[in-house]
């Protein structure tokens, strides 16, 4: 027989001996359970059950346990667990935190933070930051030791501010050495030399792909009347150029003459070439021989060497690759397959051009200042310091921007730069040493497609070289040279004029060729205010071989971004809005600019950051308005006026052509709005902003007015306007700007004056932010901002964000 004991549960609960039999109790053992009753006695117990069993008298329920029976259950049980408790110890069967001292827990805990008195300095004091310990500990170490001899406070000072002075090793900036890369050249050399060393910024190495044949450039088109052409965007922009430019000499009262296109045509087209002597050529060049022990000696070429071998039909054996295009690392398939073989083809440029500075093979005793674009791409500058400091071995490094470059090197605080280079034009303002971030805009096209716009042009005309071929680089060098000599923005000397020159091929005679130019050479140079001229696509070319830069929390793109650039992409500049449109929006930009970060734009999509998806190719007059109207957003157009009076051209893209600062100065007043002239236009954007300010307030107190009418005693909710009534509110306090008025103001103040900085005449133009980059290496300013070989290892592009002028 077998019975479950009553658990606690059941204490209370009456029991019911019908429905389950009743258990066997010992009622002089205290009640306890007795299991293996004697079989004498099972006669007289069930006799016992049967008495139990039997109702009450008077028909009443079931009887209830005693008190006393249940108390009497439960101390049994509790000596039960006792003496299992005790038999399991006898075994050594437990849990004994106090005999084996382990805690429960090895955590320590944390107290919460309170969060309404806590503060931290994590990373707010400069002894925290491993890389200003480390450049305080260099400087300890090389500072001289004390004498003894106590010097005057007047004496610190002059040694301040004394930036010329020489300094321990001898000249100031001697052991510092400058580079500026570029999509053509390379300009190298010591901080404290006057001038730059040039190297050609490409690369000549075999050609595994030598039965491809390269296809003619520019590419020619006779339409059905064997008339050369070169495509309807082409033509159209010619024409349009045209009309310009005749309107323009009309407007000067400069003679046109309809049929001189056609009289230098019918001359150059019975030209034929003189052979004369290579020592009459002034452009006479030696080339590789194709049969020379070099070609089979050496792997690659460098620089001039590059340019010397005989490329041509007969000579495909190698090829020329720039690792620079655009200002951007070439990951164009077309030259490179692999991202190891671009990095090594500018480890092997910077290289050579630094056995020519004859400073020997160790450059860890050197430190070395990078001068890189203003719309800079992150993965090229990271992967050009870690060339220089991984690669090369130089000790420390820094960074400088191109537009503080130049103004560094042309003496002014405060300028808008315009940076023409072979393959790009960037625009940006500088305000006291720093980029208006806003400002700066990227433009797809440079002084390479002058020249190709020139050649185009001289084709058409009966060109007597009419086999040239931009793709080889003896032609190119050509083309380059006549846009130089040639091209001008002086509208006094377009006439038909008669030039020559000098044409040497590989393995050839020295030929003498004479043609005639009219308008072509101003209007190719007139194709950086007419970008179609140049044909340039919209959509930027793939680039598979880098990874895009991405932000290491968030994993969003953080390329460089200008909301000058944004507005540009979508077509909403202000040199095409209406007067009250431009009003408006320079209204909500100062606004929005108040609330927010002035430091830190954020675009709305990614394709409008830099290097994206689209392309840019503005006229140049117009990206320049759009760049100091943006910086007069950011700061006031107060301090634009001085932006206005400081445009500064470098570069060799546009510099070059005579006269270019008198177009450029027409250029700009043309398209300059009349409101964006004026000299009270930040008295007229604070007056019109006070005005829409006090209208908010306006509508605001309309709206708290209506909510309280509606609102009865009882309510307690929050009352919602219908969209009726809102609309009603918004029409009472329209915001409409009174242009009458808007003129008077404007007309108040002077026309803002523009003027064109001629740079200085012992640099020439593409020199000018290497030049720079050497005067601000030489300040002692300039020593808070080396970053070590160590802390490049350690940290990585988080060096640049202690140690930048701007923000990375």
């Amino acid at each position: 027989m077998s019975a479950s004991l009553p658990t606690a549960a059941d204490d209370d609960m009456p029991v019911d001996f019908e429905s389950s039999p009743a258990p066997i109790f010992d009622t002089e053992n205290d009640g306890a359970y007795n299991e293996n009753p004697d079989n004498g006695d099972s006669e007289q117990q069930l006799g016992n059950q049967k008495k139990r069993k039997k109702p009450a008298k008077g028909g009443g329920g079931p009887k209830r346990i005693t008190e006393e029976a249940l108390q009497r259950r439960r101390e049994g049980r509790l000596k039960a667990a006792a003496t299992i408790a005790n038999n399991l110890k006898k075994t050594g069967i437990g849990r004994f935190e106090d005999e084996n001292g382990f805690p429960y827990t090895n955590i320590r805990q944390v107290p919460l933070v309170n969060q309404k008195n806590y503060f931290t300095d994590y990373l707010k004091r400069d002894d925290q930051i491993s890389m200003n310990r480390n450049s305080k500990g260099d400087s300890s170490e090389l500072a001289p030791k004390p004498n003894g001899i106590k010097r005057d406070d007047d004496d610190e000072d002059d040694d301040d501010n004394d930036d010329n002075d020489d300094d321990e090793n001898g000249v100031l900036g001697l052991d510092t050495i400058v580079i500026h890369p570029g999509s053509r050249n390379l300009r190298i050399g010591r901080a404290s030399d006057e001038y730059p060393q040039c190297f050609p910024m490409v690369i000549a190495v075999p050609n595994f792909d030598s039965d491809i044949v390269p296809s003619v450039e520019p590419e020619r088109i006779y339409d059905e009347d064997g008339v050369l052409t070169f495509g309807e965007t082409f033509e159209s922009a010619k024409s349009l150029v045209t009309k310009d430019f005749r309107a323009r000499m009309r407007y000067y009262k400069r003679r046109v003459n309809p049929n001189s296109r056609d009289s230098a045509a019918q001359f150059n087209a019975t030209q034929t070439p003189e052979i004369i002597s290579s020592s009459n050529n002034p452009d006479d060049k030696t080339y590789i021989s194709a049969q020379s022990e070099l070609l089979k000696e050496k792997k690659f070429f460098v620089g001039e060497e590059a340019l010397s071998l005989p490329y041509g039909e007969n000579f495909s054996a190698w090829r020329l690759r720039y690792p620079i295009k655009c200002g951007l690392l070439n990951q164009s398939p077309d030259d490179y397959r692999l991202a190891q073989e671009v990095l090594s083809d500018i480890i092997r440029i910077i290289t050579y051009a630094l056995q020519k500075l004859d400073i020997g093979d160790d450059y860890s005793k050197f430190k070395c200042m990078l001068v890189i674009p203003d719309v800079y791409d992150k993965q090229m500058v990271e992967n050009l310091v870690t060339i220089l400091l991984s690669t090369l071995g130089f000790a420390k490094f820094g960074l400088i921007q191109e537009s503080v470059a130049a103004t560094f090197g042309t003496g002014v605080s405060s300028a808008c730069v315009i940076d023409v280079g072979a393959e790009k034009t960037s625009i940006s303002c500088v305000d006291e040493g720093m980029i208006i971030s806003d400002s700066r805009i990227y433009l797809n096209y440079g002084g390479n497609h002058i020249t190709e716009a020139f050649t185009k042009m001289l084709l058409q005309q009966d060109f007597p070289y009419n086999s040239i071929n931009l793709r080889h680089n003896d032609d190119w060098e050509l083309a380059q040279r006549l846009k130089e000599k040639f091209c001008t923005f002086d509208d006094a000397e377009i006439a038909i004029q008669l030039y020559n020159f000098f044409m040497k091929k590989p393995d050839e005679e020295t030929k003498k060729y004479q043609f005639k130019v009219y308008d072509e050479t101003m209007l190719a140079p007139l194709g950086l205010f007419y970008p179609d001229l140049f044909g340039i696509s919209s959509q930027i070319d793939p680039r598979p071989l880098f990874p895009s830069p991405v932000d290491h929390y968030s994993g969003e793109l953080n390329n460089p971004y200008s909301k000058a650039q944004e507005l540009l992409l979508a077509n909403q500049g202000f040199t095409e809005l209406p007067d009250v449109d431009l009003l408006q929006r320079l209204i909500d930009g100062r606004h929005a600019y108040k609330l927010g970060n002035p430091g830190i734009s954020r675009p709305e999509s990614e394709d409008a950051l830099f290097f994206t998806k689209k392309a840019l190719s503005i006229p140049l007059d117009k990206a320049i308005i759009e760049s100091i109207t943006h910086a007069g957003i950011s700061l006031d157009f107060n301090r634009a006026k001085k932006l206005y009076d400081n445009i500064l051209v470098v570069g060799g893209g546009l510099a070059k052509f005579p006269a270019f600062e008198t177009l450029l100065n027409d250029r700009v007043n043309i398209w300059r709005p009349r409101f964006l002239s004026s000299g009270s236009l930040e008295d007229l954007v604070s007056m019109l902003s006070k005005d829409k300010e006090k209208l908010e307030s306006v509508r605001k107190s309309l709206i708290t007015a209506l909510k309280a009418k509606k609102k009865t005693a009882s309510s307690q909710d929050e009352i919602e306007l219908s969209p009726e009534e809102l609309k009603k509110i918004d029409e009472q306090t329209e915001f409409v700007i009174d242009l009458d008025r808007a003129d008077a103001i404007a007309e108040q103040g002077q026309t803002t004056p523009v003027n064109i900085l001629t740079p200085p005449k012992e640099l020439q133009p593409e020199m000018i932010c290497w030049k720079g980059g050497g005067v601000f290496a030489r300040l002692k300013v300039a020593g808070e901002l080396w970053i070590s070989r160590e802390d490049w290892e350690l940290l990585n592009s988080r060096c640049l964000y202690y140690k930048s002028l701007f923000n990375y």
